[in-house]
């Protein structure tokens, strides 16, 4: 009888909204090591051993605030000149991806939250290379997220680099 006088509709909301608020902060943590399933399998370790510079494909990378996800005739444009040496259904998908005139519809590996504000230019044009940020990606076999960005990491980097604390340099 005494525990069921405490179990009030308040106490029971409150119970559920702390859960449900752990499980949201939970399932939206990012993982430095998350993989998440492309459409394409692609590796970044056999694109680094034949030299292609991550600015050939993240074409955008010094000029504006996010580097791009490839498009698929930056793919095309190299791979139509290539012979498989065997069957390969992920080139396959490149090409029908292609042929339909549809982009590849990537999953997104960093993304930051919307109050954030942050430009890969300034980044490039401080001579800032892509692994400070991005870890060992040309190492990856599968499209993998490296590092884990929160507000500690970014302004011990800025500290270091004796680049800008102020709050309205990444917050607008």
């Amino acid at each position: 009888m005494m525990l069921q006088s405490r179990l009030t509709p308040s106490v029971l909301i409150l119970g559920a909204s702390v859960l449900f608020v752990g499980v949201a902060i939970n399932a939206c943590s990012f993982d430095a090591t998350a993989s998440p399933d492309q459409p394409i399998a692609f590796s970044h370790r056999i694109h680094v051993e034949n030299q292609i510079d991550c600015s050939y494909c993240h074409e955008y990378y010094d000029r504006y605030a996010v580097a791009g996800i490839p498009r698929v005739s930056v793919c095309v444009d190299c791979h139509e000149f290539m012979e498989p040496t065997e069957p390969n259904p992920d080139l396959d998908r490149l090409f029908e991806f292609a042929s339909s005139g549809q982009e590849i519809p990537w999953v997104r590996l960093y993304e930051l939250p919307q109050y954030t504000h942050f430009n890969h230019k300034w980044h490039i044009q401080a001579e800032i290379e892509c692994q400070t940020c991005h870890g060992d990606i040309g190492t990856s076999d599968r499209a993998t997220r490296h590092m884990v960005y929160d507000m500690d990491w970014c302004l011990s980097c800025h500290e270091s680099q004796e680049a800008s604390v102020d709050c309205v340099t990444c917050h607008k």
